[in-house]
């Protein structure tokens, strides 16, 4: 009898917090920051995008460790730098990705991976990871506030090691950096992808992880299905939260796109064209698509959510040869027009349609609706 009314409390505080959590982002002023990017280039060439956003993630951006420090103790910050000035110029947070180990430095340093070799394993010894850390928390002291640890680390060709060690990085990372600033916050690694990405993230936080973050981090990839089936992702995401005791914490998507079509002629990989991928006509599937997905992951409480990316050549939101914006990008700028500031968001699931609704920056109501697709 005790287990059961100890589960049914259980249940009842889970749906408790999912109401309060989504009351309270309906009421909170939706802010610029919601609308984050990744630029992968922007120092070389990459028109700067013509549609505000307050927020950058720099992942696949060139400035990860194995960048940053090619050879120990070496350094090199200067394409970090260019990028950290344009961000103070155009008031843009930075969200910087802590990964990729050099090689020089790696437990495993020729391992194959997703990137060269040796790069997703765990740094040898802890001292490394600490120097390096350290290094750039100072660096950028002031002028960097978030740092995300790692990246991926449920899929093995982005991370090899295990979770324990993933765990004393994160908490490594979180002394290291509250010691040179407290305002900096920590961004949990954020696990993706088919499979049990939701329970590598509940396992995380339940070694360990739940202690050394200030926000809770997720990629809500869909790769061929519709934007609503992030819905019941972020809800069990959300869940796991609650049973480990941050679901007080701000939930983040630091990475989701889409494949969209291109007018510009380039190769498309293999894992595109014959991995599953949906591929979004450019001229309104794409924009309907981004509408979609930034309208249900706000109403579902998600605090930030970074688009990938800008400039990718296959999932890019412009040319991938002439830099030119693609139409999406102007329903992403139309949406923003109205949602940031704007209150009130709230999606309901109405048998085969779906339909979104808040009151605008300029206090005037505005609707969404479509129907599921078939």
């Amino acid at each position: 009898m005790n287990q059961l009314i100890s589960l049914l409390l259980t249940t009842a505080l889970l749906a408790l917090s999912h109401i309060c959590s989504a009351q309270s982002s309906n009421q909170t002023k939706i802010p610029l920051q919601y609308f984050g990017l990744h630029i992968h280039r922007a120092d070389e060439g990459t028109p700067w995008p013509n549609v505000p956003f307050g927020s950058w993630r720099l992942w696949d951006a060139h400035v990860n460790w194995t960048q940053l420090e090619p050879r120990k103790g070496q350094w090199d910050f200067s394409r970090l730098d260019r990028y950290v000035a344009m961000a103070g110029i155009t008031k843009v947070d930075i969200l910087l990705p802590l990964a990729m180990t050099p090689k020089w430095a790696s437990a495993r340093p020729e391992e194959p991976s997703a990137y060269q070799p040796g790069n997703v394993a765990e740094p040898k010894n802890l001292a490394d990871w600490t120097d390096y850390v350290a290094e750039v928390g100072k660096r950028y002291k002031g002028k960097i506030f978030y740092y995300e640890i790692w990246n991926e680390p449920s899929d093995k060709t982005h991370y090899s090691g295990d979770i324990p060690t993933l765990v004393k990085l994160t908490c490594e990372a979180k002394r290291v950096l509250k010691g040179i600033d407290p305002a900096i916050k920590i961004v949990s690694p954020a696990s993706a992808g088919g499979g049990r990405h939701i329970e590598y993230l509940d396992r995380f936080l339940a070694a360990g992880g739940a202690g050394c973050i200030d926000i809770v981090a997720h990629h809500f990839y869909l790769f061929k299905s519709p934007p609503e089936a992030m819905v019941p992702l972020i809800r069990a995401v959300k869940k796991v939260m609650a049973a480990n005791r941050v679901g007080h914490l701000p939930l983040w998507n630091t990475e989701t796109g889409y494949w969209i079509e291109s007018k510009d002629q380039i190769e498309i990989p293999a894992a595109f064209s014959r991995g599953g991928w949906k591929m979004l006509e450019r001229d309104k599937e794409a924009g309907d698509y981004i509408t979609k997905a930034l309208l249900l992951a706000r109403a579902e409480g998600i605090d930030r959510f970074y688009w990938y990316a800008w400039d990718n050549r296959i999932m890019g939101l412009i040319e991938p040869k002439q830099g030119t914006p693609k139409p999406a990008v102007g329903d992403l700028a139309e949406l923003m027009r109205k949602l940031v500031g704007a209150t009130q968001l709230r999606c309901i699931e109405e048998h085969a349609s779906w339909k979104c609704s808040f009151l605008g920056n300029d206090g005037e109501p505005h609707t969404y609706s479509w129907d599921k697709e078939k």
